[in-house]
């Protein structure tokens, strides 16, 4: 019976393939058809396919999906994934898959003769924003990801899906496949899409609205989703976002030093504005110094559009400020576990990984007071002083702050850097991993997530 469903399932698709521009019509339409979606095996091991509409690695979404491929292998699952590539992109490496078990959607070529969209407005590579599409860029983006799903399954058959983002390509997901169970991973960033490309909602709505399990943040994260997508509290896990407990740890040489004559306060995620960025090198004109030291600043990442290289315009008068450019996990993991703070001056954000990436590596922090943080945050952290939040501005849309209150927030910023490297001279810093980082690891994610699968695959 599983085998015909699925079969079933491939011809409906097939067909849909065949009758260009029927696509967007069916997410529009979608109806829920199976609230008791079960799939399996049943002989103790899960055929899981993984959707990412992005480049892996590359953001929060691309790193979960390292992790999960990872750790699947390691539970025994037979896995395959389907992502979004730059036209001329090497195919990702995905380990422990083979190059045969990716499937690329390329992008700068017909269907799609665009930039591969991204989930945020501002991606570390060129990239289209989805508040961009018109009707023709939709109908392409649908039928390239369609056709690549439909090479994935072919001889695969997944028992489960686990895609990123309760957006397009989970939607397209639900649509072409009704009877297979979907798992959705929220990042956050589906949220604001549905601020900043609000005509797609129509497209994405419905099918995302009935997956199976949505796998959020934290208790805003839920909270918003079941208000912006209509999917109730029971069909949504709490499960956070991971670090990779192998790299991102302190370092014992550096826990017995008692800084140097340089500290090192480091920033890392996008070159961009909604980042903060711009303001943190301005804070970092009134950092005072402690007597006898200087301070720099370390800039780990990538622009992506021409504000980058406003960015690097406003920061040329000071030497003070290093851009690293774009840095793999390995090297990030050293760069932090010889920082003496880390900064995220961000106005938005789902639950920052890099923050529980920095503290994993002993680092003391100063990021802004975004919603959500007492939901996923250590006790303790916060209260100890190893955490300082500064207020945000007020903000006009999801990241854009109002101009009158960037004064006093770049003075709060440099206030809260001053404080936590005169705390950095006088405490120093953890020798040991902090066993309330645990939960917040890959292992510890992954743990809930399988919770979640069981209760919709035999295996």
């Amino acid at each position: 019976m599983y085998k015909k469903t699925r079969t079933a399932e491939r011809a409906r698709t097939a067909d849909i393939l065949d009758a260009p521009g029927r696509l967007a019509q069916r997410l529009r339409d979608y109806k829920a058809v199976n609230s008791q979606r079960r799939g399996g095996t049943g002989n103790g091991s899960l055929n899981v396919l993984h959707l990412l509409s992005q480049q892996p690695g590359k953001t929060g979404s691309g790193v979960a999906l390292l992790a999960l491929v990872r750790l699947g292998a390691e539970a025994g699952w037979r896995q395959h994934a389907v992502v979004g590539l730059p036209g001329e992109e090497p195919l990702p490496d995905l380990p422990p898959l083979a190059p045969a078990a990716v499937t690329p959607v390329r992008f700068d070529r017909p269907p799609v003769p665009f930039a591969l969209p991204g989930m945020s407005d501002i991606m570390p590579y060129v990239s289209t924003r989805f508040s961009s599409f018109t009707p023709d860029m939709l109908e392409g983006y649908l039928q390239a990801f369609a056709a690549a799903l439909m090479d994935a399954v072919r001889g695969f058959q997944p028992d489960l899906i686990q895609s990123n983002h309760l957006w397009l390509l989970t939607a397209l997901a639900r649509v072409l496949f009704p009877q297979t169970p979907i798992c959705a991973y929220s990042h956050g960033t589906e949220l604001r899409q549905l601020e900043n490309a609000a005509h797609l909602a129509p497209w994405v709505v419905p099918a995302c609205a009935d997956v199976d399990r949505v796998f959020a943040l934290h208790a805003d994260n839920r909270d918003r989703i079941m208000r912006a997508y209509g999917i109730p509290a029971a069909r949504i896990c709490i499960v956070g976002a991971g670090f990779r407990e192998e790299l991102f740890k302190p370092d014992a040489a550096c826990a017995c030093s008692s800084g140097g004559e340089v500290l090192t306060i480091v920033y890392a995620g996008k070159i961009s504005a909604p980042k903060g960025v711009p303001w943190l090198i301005e804070a970092m004109r009134r950092v005072k110094a402690p007597e006898g030291r200087r301070v720099r600043l370390l800039l780990a990442g990538a622009a992506g559009d021409a504000g980058g290289e406003t960015i690097r315009r406003q920061a040329a008068g000071s030497d003070n400020v290093v851009f690293l450019g774009e840095l793999p996990q390995e090297k990030l993991a050293a760069v932090l576990q010889t920082a003496d703070v880390f900064v995220l001056p961000s106005f938005f954000e789902g639950l920052p990984l890099v923050v529980v990436e920095s503290l994993a590596c002993g680092c003391r922090v100063v990021m802004t007071d975004l919603p959500g943080v007492d939901s996923w945050m250590p006790q303790g952290l916060c209260a100890e002083g190893r955490v300082e939040r500064v207020p945000l501005p007020r903000l006009t849309g999801p990241d854009t702050p109002v101009a009158d209150d960037l004064p006093a927030f770049v003075e709060r910023l440099a206030e809260a850097l001053d404080r936590q490297l005169a705390r950095r001279l006088e405490c120093g810093r953890a020798a040991q991993p902090d066993g309330r980082l645990k939960p917040l690891s890959w292992s510890g994610v992954f743990e809930k997530m399988q919770a979640g699968y069981r209760e919709l695959a035999e295996f």
